[in-house]
């Protein structure tokens, strides 16, 4: 295999409507890895959260599923050499460097499993997809519960690292009850008022010391990337330990906007989106929601895509276009499973003067993905957009359906002094 990744240059031939501007932003080239996605089972859209095999309780194994299922395509003539590393990491996601957990025989996998993608499809040659643990990979097992990622790499050259991703693997020892109440944020003006106040009682049994039971991470759908976090030893305006020192402790986060439900982008259809077309949002361009609300939502903030023995399983050149005024001091950015609701430069739209429309061009995979429009400025320095807001163009109601999910963390004192998951809950609001 070379030893830097090629890259795939796809010409977008022609526009939906045909505009200038549209024509000024080509689609960026696609990566080596291309469609990475990770979730839990064999669903796509699940959560990226599994139990803890070895000691899942009949409870968490009915709401929770055993494996993990990492899946991306590359376009290579011969099917390249990759392999799979897995690193535990701490609450923070630094890699731990406790030796303990390094173990190299339970933490790499190659022969990849992978198959062929159909003739004349766009984009892409092979598909791999692996789940973890399988009786295909007898030799992967995650030992221990907490925060993982992943890293796809050379077989022949591991120091390079083409894609990485992160999963949770949770062991069932604290009982963990969660509450998602209605609130109003006084200070606010509408829709701005309308809050969450999240709450999360964990009961801590014997076998743990209830001091290192401390920090609770909180979760909006599947933005993995962008926690509320509970501290017991570091409390913000917005949170607050009930309990500290008991065996019964309530977490309690406020003032959580929930944000509008989302925008739905669905590409399943040749007949509408062909591929020798740039995908225009049919009906025309986005527009602002923020004095209206919706709870509009495919799975959570999730996707679904083509199925790879489908005639459709391909790459398509995608248009995102927003009608709005310019935001002054800041930029815009489009955010979904496609790229983790995490957004990187490569998401930032492009301001066109003449028209008053934010444009964006980049690869999806053919398939139906939720989406939302986040302003805020890219911070290199710490590796997203900083400042983000989520309701200036998307608004706000207690209408929209969230699921909340919550990870309760412990610092365990054995085992070199690793960060264990030892409790999990979820509820969907807006019901």
């Amino acid at each position: 295999m070379k030893s830097l990744p090629p890259f795939l240059v796809l010409a977008c031939s022609m526009l939906m409507a045909a505009t200038v501007h549209a024509q000024e932003l080509p689609c960026p080239e696609l990566p080596f890895i291309r469609g990475l996605s990770v979730y839990g089972g064999d669903d796509e859209s699940a959560l990226p959260v599994i139990a803890m095999p070895d000691t899942a309780s009949k409870q968490m194994r009915s709401s929770l599923p055993r494996y993990i299922t990492i899946r991306f395509d590359v376009d290579e003539l011969a099917p390249p050499r990759l392999m799979l590393r897995f690193k535990h990491c701490d609450k923070d996601w630094q890699v731990d460097d406790t030796p303990i957990v390094r173990d190299d025989f339970f933490t790499f996998t190659r022969s990849l499993l992978f198959e062929g993608a159909p003739a004349g499809a766009n984009g892409f040659r092979w598909r791999f997809t692996n789940s973890f643990p399988s009786p295909e990979h007898p030799f992967v097992r995650f030992l221990y519960s907490g925060n993982w990622m992943f890293e796809v790499v050379d077989e022949q050259d591991t120091s390079a690292v083409y894609a990485s991703g992160r999963f949770i693997v949770v062991e069932p020892l604290c009982a963990s009850t969660m509450r998602v109440i209605n609130d109003y944020w006084t200070r606010n003006d509408p829709p701005r008022d309308q809050v969450h106040r999240l709450e999360l009682q964990v009961k801590i049994p014997e076998s743990v010391f209830a001091d290192n039971v401390r920090v609770v991470d909180f979760y909006r759908n599947h933005a993995l990337y962008d926690n509320y976090r509970v501290d017991s030893y570091d409390r913000q305006a917005n949170t607050f330990v009930e309990g500290i020192g008991l065996r019964e402790k309530t977490f309690i986060y406020r003032n959580v906007l929930p944000v509008n439900g989302y925008r739905v982008f669905d590409l399943r259809s040749a007949a509408v989106y062909s591929e020798d077309r740039v995908a225009t949002r049919f009906g025309g361009p986005d527009f602002t929601r923020y004095r209206f609300s919706t709870d509009a939502s495919l799975s959570y903030g999730g996707m679904r895509s083509a199925a790879l023995n489908s005639f459709d399983a391909e790459y398509l050149c995608v248009e995102f276009e927003l009608e709005h005024v310019r935001f002054k001091g800041a930029d815009v950015f489009v955010a979904g499973k496609f790229n983790e609701w995490d957004p990187q430069p490569a998401d930032r739209m492009r301001y066109d003067e003449s028209t008053g429309h934010y444009h964006l061009h980049r690869y999806l995979l053919r398939g139906a993905y939720d989406y939302q429009y986040v302003v805020g400025n890219y911070d290199p320095s710490v590796g997203f957009v900083a400042d983000a807001d989520w309701v200036a163009i998307e608004g706000n109601s207690w209408s929209a359906r969230n699921m909340y999910w919550t990870v309760v963390y412990y610092d365990d004192d054995q085992f070199g002094g690793i960060t264990r998951a030892v409790g999990f809950a979820r509820m969907i609001s807006g019901q």
